[in-house]
């Protein structure tokens, strides 16, 4: 009989230690399929960008409405939302976009080690304070995807510098 219960004692506690793999097993599952759909979804923004006109991109893509290559309200704009993802708390989308602004300007001036700035952006080898949204060669971009999970707030970050080749090339 002592034989017995130490047997179905040793089961049990073998069949947890499963059970909790199991499910521990699962919960990774999810959160890999989360950043994975973060990361091809940061990484689609990115490739977009490159089949866009160049000098379209921060109007397009900005967070403001009135630039907007197709008249006002026409672009995707600096928010996005990703299928399978839930956003944080107060807040609408998962995904953003951002450029080394103040305010709505495109501005050399910005100190952030993301965009790698401050940085001449125009090519004019000064760094001032002017607006740089029409007269860009270097257009540095973070894409930042921040989602809620079963283990909390994730993130996922991709910093890039695009550079129009080809005016580049001409000069």
């Amino acid at each position: 009989m002592v034989e017995v219960m130490v047997a179905l004692l040793v089961l049990t506690v073998a069949v947890q230690i499963l059970s909790s793999t199991v499910t521990a097993s699962i919960s990774y599952t999810r959160v890999k399929r989360e950043r994975a759909a973060a990361v091809v979804a940061a990484t689609n923004v990115i490739e977009t960008m490159h089949s866009l006109p160049f000098y379209d991109l921060f109007a397009t893509y900005n967070g403001s409405p009135d630039d907007d290559p197709g008249g006002p309200d026409t672009a995707p704009g600096a928010r996005f939302a990703v299928d399978g993802l839930t956003p944080l708390s107060g807040e609408e989308f998962v995904g953003r976009i951002e450029f080394p602004t103040e305010g709505t300007r495109l501005a050399e001036t910005v100190p952030d080690r993301r965009f790698g700035t401050p940085r001449d952006l125009n090519g004019d080898l000064l760094i001032d304070g002017e607006d740089r949204s029409d007269d860009y060669l270097v257009l540095p971009v973070v894409v930042t995807v921040e989602w809620m999970s079963q283990l909390g707030e994730r993130r996922f970050e991709i910093a890039t510098m695009l550079v129009d080749l080809e005016k580049e090339g001409q000069q």
